[in-house]
């Protein structure tokens, strides 16, 4: 896919030709000097070596004659990124899978930006200028410069700076509209970002591969942008020409809690985010225009630079992924879909599928069924409401966490009612079951009897009993979720169903709920769930919601429903030879009256 690279719009500005003789500023360069109208590319740089103020640096440059007159054709991995190259947003991003040509895009349409950028009124010049910010120079080096170099190579300018180290690129060329000044910088911020980025100076600002980037390389990038060249360079032009800055990102289908997740995908996030964004006059960015670009993944329709690829690119990640146990990272960098990024290995690996057990879409609160909520107790409290149908058709409904926060008891139950209030209306809760740690006496409570589950029950409107089965070992507790999770599909429907809301509990399964390996006193090493994350909060108040349907010994309601055949295969009953017929009436196996099987 191609297009010609009109010189419409910004960059054209011939009615902003710069004032005679220059008006204070640099020397006026070629075009006060040369009518560029209707030259071609080599005759631009014929003239250009005789008339440039110390001579055109790239007059005997092949490679920059040829990227000049390659000019009049551009060609674009697919329409998505074609798109997001002529996009002069203040806020793009492109998300798309390995190989999708999303970087090189982004380069290329830093040249029409520079292009097509206002020309000043002081000395007719388009000055450009794109900073390239990573958090270490390592990062910088290894994958941010080495595709720069391939799209601009250090020949077309002055490339200054070395390995490690801040690296500056300066190109001058001209086109049929006059003299251009092209400038990138490449900066790592270290641990002092907002230091490190005090003072910078830029048009554009580029985050290469975006979603490992902290978030605040956006916050306190977008108050840098737009600040080259200076205001006075822009003097009586109109005002919708004197902004023109942009930030600009690429990168792969990122966690739901990263900021790009939020910034691009989640709309009330967005709005947040923009909300905390200010310049360095305290104006926030509530007029910032953001537009966002998904290419699809292998095996969709448009699928984008696939001309570029060999045949076995693809694939063969798919196949050293699933290799290497590592299948989950063909969502993200091979399909381009939104994921979790493992923390280690889930608990729940081989039972968990979100195909299955995820619904498409909300889930409907049945009117006619009472709620069941299960809760974990402490600082850091938990909630899953949830509906139970047919025979043990779990139905996740919604969950209540607060990761950055420490809520009392009392407070947390009030946010609990809340909950109930808004998303289910009408509907009653039977009955709740909770930690049996939050048994014991509150530390903050006047009332010295009062516990965490009391206190969360009063405040949200039910009773909440504590889970007593399994006496809080933590092997019933997963068996619980185990049996769950594996329980035939029945109507249609498997034994656990989430919505889609609940983000706590699907990254729980998918990523965030792992195994860790503990060790006892005695010395000897177990598995044992990590509890350093914040969903294993969420999940244990499922498993305490769950294990509220099982016996008092533990059996899950799906076992207590095998008919005898599946008795008989696990050990109980007398196993008989092929063809023996079944005597009928009691048989324990067991003679009494000949315990050896010695008696004639």
């Amino acid at each position: 896919m191609s297009a010609m690279l009109d010189m419409w719009g910004w960059g054209r500005g011939c009615a902003w030709a710069a004032p005679d003789g220059g008006s204070g500023g640099a020397s006026a360069g070629p075009s006060a000097k040369v009518d560029w109208e209707g030259l071609d590319a080599k005759e631009a740089l014929t003239t250009l070596g005789d008339t440039s103020p110390g001579g055109n640096p790239y007059s005997d440059g092949a490679d920059l004659q040829e990227f000049l007159s390659g000019q009049a054709e551009v060609t674009f991995p697919g329409p998505i990124s074609e798109a997001f190259y002529w996009s002069d947003a203040d806020v793009i991003g492109i998300q798309g899978p390995v190989g999708s040509g999303k970087t090189t895009t982004l380069l290329k349409s830093r040249l029409r930006r520079a292009i097509m950028m206002p020309r000043s009124t002081i000395d007719g010049w388009r000055r450009y200028k794109c900073v390239f910010a990573r958090e270490t120079y390592r990062q910088l080096w290894s994958t941010t410069i080495p595709s720069y170099l391939e799209t601009f190579p250090k020949s077309w300018g002055d490339w200054s700076g070395g390995r490690g180290d801040p690296v500056t690129h300066v190109m001058q060329f001209e086109d049929a509209h006059g003299p251009i000044e092209f400038v990138s910088e490449f900066m790592a911020y270290g641990d002092n970002l907002i230091a490190s980025m005090r003072g910078m100076q830029t048009t554009d600002l580029l985050l290469n591969e975006a979603d490992t980037q902290a978030e605040e390389t956006f916050g306190v990038g977008i108050g840098r942008m737009d600040r080259w060249p200076g205001r006075q360079h822009f003097a009586g032009l109109p005002r919708e020409l004197t902004s023109y800055g942009q930030v600009a990102c690429d990168f792969n289908a990122p966690d739901e809690e990263n900021w790009t997740y939020k910034l691009f995908h989640d709309e009330a996030e967005r709005a947040k985010i923009l909300a905390d964004v200010e310049d360095d006059e305290g104006n926030a960015a509530g007029g910032v225009r953001i537009e966002f670009y998904r290419q699809p993944g292998f095996g969709e329709a448009g699928c984008e630079n696939l001309q570029n690829l060999g045949d076995k690119y693809y694939p063969r990640q798919i196949r050293s992924n699933i290799a290497i146990g590592r299948g989950d990272l063909n969502d993200r960098l091979v399909y381009n879909k939104i994921t979790y990024l493992r923390a280690g290995e889930p608990v729940f690996k081989r039972e968990f599928s979100p195909r299955i057990h995820v619904s498409e879409r909300p889930l409907e609160v049945d009117p006619q069924l009472p709620l069941l909520v299960g809760l974990d107790q402490g600082f850091k409290g938990a909630a899953v409401v949830a509906q139970l149908r047919g025979f043990y058709r779990w139905r996740i409904l919604a969950e209540l966490h607060f990761p950055q926060e420490r809520l009392m008891a009392q407070v947390f139950g009030q946010r609990l009612r809340d909950l109930l209030e808004d998303r289910f209306p009408g509907a009653w809760v039977e009955a709740g079951w909770g930690d049996m740690a939050g048994e014991h006496g509150s530390s903050t409570a006047t009332d010295e009897n009062a516990t965490w589950n009391l206190l969360v029950g009063r405040a949200a409107g039910f009773h909440v009993r504590p889970q007593v089965v399994g006496t809080n070992r933590i092997q019933p507790r997963l068996e619980a979720v185990r049996a769950a999770l594996e329980a035939p599909i029945e109507a249609g429907e498997p034994g656990i169903l989430i919505d889609p809301s609940c983000r706590m509990l699907r990254r729980g399964f998918a990523a965030r709920y792992v195994w860790a390996d503990e060790v006892d006193p005695s010395g000897d090493k177990r598995k044992v769930p990590n509890k350093r994350f914040t969903e294993a909060n969420v999940m244990d108040a499922l498993q305490y919601l769950l294990l509220g349907q099982h016996r008092g010994d533990g059996l899950s309601p799906y076992a207590s429903r095998l008919g005898d055949q599946r008795q008989d295969r696990a050990g109980g009953g007398v196993r008989r030879k092929p063809g023996q017929p079944d005597p009928g009436g009691l048989q324990t196996g067991w003679d009494v009256l000949n315990p050896y099987g010695d008696a004639s």
